[in-house]
């Protein structure tokens, strides 16, 4: 934000301002949420609109801007522009390729001049680096959501909704997070997509007030619920459960095992509240909408000794250390779905690219995490032998039901019998295949399909519904819960 005040500087002479406006009075948490633009990134808060007119526009037509010197300013951004206050650039964790890329993308071809030697001495070590690099870079960090660019992809709130913040999380947990935030989620608060949550650089009474503002936010309230005091065996059980029953280890870490797609089970009962984490694990897509997330198919005394396990287990928060081979050139379509060219696609990358890959390599950015490769869906000469009803039945209730790696989330809870019918079309166009001869009808075309006759066990929701003449993919049957 204080980038304005840089079109007169040249290198040789910054703009030397310090951190803090002089004194004035404290704004409340609201007013504090609205000048800092928090709704440009968080649904439910103010100050979408507003910050975009305190904070300058960026790239050709916009106020000419020294490269070395938004170069050096991304580094340690201070505050230059003390009329708008309490409104500030945050600080970003950018290493020295990042901020030549930004600064790159922040200026425009003609505004070279004012290049210093630090900034070609970066050029010299980063020579690849480029203004597109900086544009990805600048929709992955958000920077859309205060600053105008006329190259940058439209801007999509990427955090989360704030409107029940008071419902999910502790007060404590939250006033030591504003003061220093750190990554929650690793790969982004859209998984895959990087980003992250800046630091305003709040001082004492800023934290206090927007700690005050935000536990008020309680768009709906949650069921009571108290955690069971689990004894040994049990949580035991829960672990082994969790380790080598269930998916959630294939999408969140849990000491040193795990995934890298959601934020880390270790130290949830400091962070979240019990009735938060216990609707969540049911189901996630009411609470946080928008998450790719799967709800659970499994019975509600489960999902009792699970998240009872979370909470009593004795682990530290400490954060998530960010993801560093998310691709930036695939992040653009994994921050907005909905932008990818139809239904199948846009499912198959927002919940399944993390592990399979932006084109069904097995390559996700999440693969190095998981105890079994991911499928590679582009592979025909795998994915040809496998009907549609098996590819049916692997998103639907997961890989342990086809005796794969029990990793692979259950999608049946989550996703329409259309969707996941889009996802198996999109497969087959990943791979250019069909499959086997013997499961295609052409006389069949339009009927219904048979999901297999096999139980999940221990799933909540049998996974079958009766086959129709022929084979191709119809409809599916929700039925009586199974222990």
């Amino acid at each position: 934000m204080g980038f304005a005040a840089a079109a007169a500087a040249t290198p040789s002479q910054p703009v030397a301002t310090p951190h803090r406006a002089p004194a004035f009075q404290a704004p409340s948490g609201r007013e504090l949420a609205k000048s800092l633009g928090c709704g440009a990134c968080h649904a439910g808060m103010p100050g979408g609109d507003a910050i975009r007119h305190a904070a300058p526009p960026l790239g050709s037509n916009a106020v000419p801007l020294a490269p070395a010197y938004v170069f050096r300013y991304m580094a340690d951004p201070r505050r230059v522009r003390p009329e708008i206050a309490p409104a500030r650039m945050p600080a970003y964790e950018l290493d020295e390729r990042q901020r030549l890329a930004l600064a790159l993308f922040s200026t425009n071809e003609i505004e070279l001049r004012g290049v210093d030697d630090a900034f070609r001495a970066a050029q010299s070590r980063h020579r690849d680096a480029s203004r597109e690099e900086g544009r990805l870079l600048f929709a992955s960090l958000a920077c859309g959501g205060c600053h105008e660019h006329p190259e940058a992809p439209e801007h999509v709130a990427v955090g989360p909704d704030l409107s029940s913040e008071g419902q999910r999380v502790r007060e404590e947990w939250l006033r030591t997070y504003l003061a220093a935030p750190v990554a929650i989620g690793p790969a982004g608060p859209r998984p895959g997509a990087g980003g992250q949550m800046p630091d305003f650089r709040l001082d004492a009474g800023e934290v206090e007030a927007l700690v005050r503002f935000l536990m008020e936010q309680r768009a709906a309230e949650l069921p009571a619920w108290t955690p069971e005091v689990l004894s040994p065996f049990s949580m035991g059980k829960a672990e082994a459960l969790l380790r080598d029953r269930w998916s959630c280890l294939g999408c969140h870490r849990l000491g040193d095992d795990g995934g890298r797609i959601g934020p880390r089970l270790d130290g949830a009962a400091r962070r979240l509240r019990p009735e938060y984490v216990r609707a969540l694990i049911e189901d996630p897509s009411h609470l946080a909408p928008g998450t790719i997330m799967p709800g659970s198919l499994e019975q509600p005394d489960r999902l009792d000794l699970i998240a009872s396990y979370l909470l009593q287990r004795e682990a530290a928060w400490e954060g998530s250390q960010r993801v560093a081979e998310i691709d930036l050139r695939t992040a653009g379509s994994l921050r907005s779905p909905a932008a990818s060219p139809g239904v199948g696609a846009s499912v198959y990358r927002a919940r399944c690219a993390p592990c399979h890959g932006e084109e069904g390599g097995g390559d996700g950015f999440n693969a190095p995490y998981l105890p079994v490769a991911p499928t590679a869906h582009r592979d025909s000469a795998v994915i040809s032998l496998r009907p549609d009803d098996v590819l049916y039945d692997g998103i639907y209730a997961g890989g342990r039901i086809l005796g794969k790696s029990h990793r692979m989330p259950a999608f049946g809870a989550s996703l329409s019998d259309a969707e996941i019918r889009a996802v198996v079309a999109y497969i087959r166009v990943l791979c250019g295949c069909r499959g086997p001869a013997w499961s295609r009808d052409p006389r069949a075309a339009g009927a219904g399909r048979r999901v297999g006759k096999a139980r999940v066990a221990g799933a909540g929701r049998r996974v079958g519904a009766p086959r129709a003449a022929g084979g191709s993919i119809g409809g599916r049957e929700r039925a009586t819960p199974c222990r």
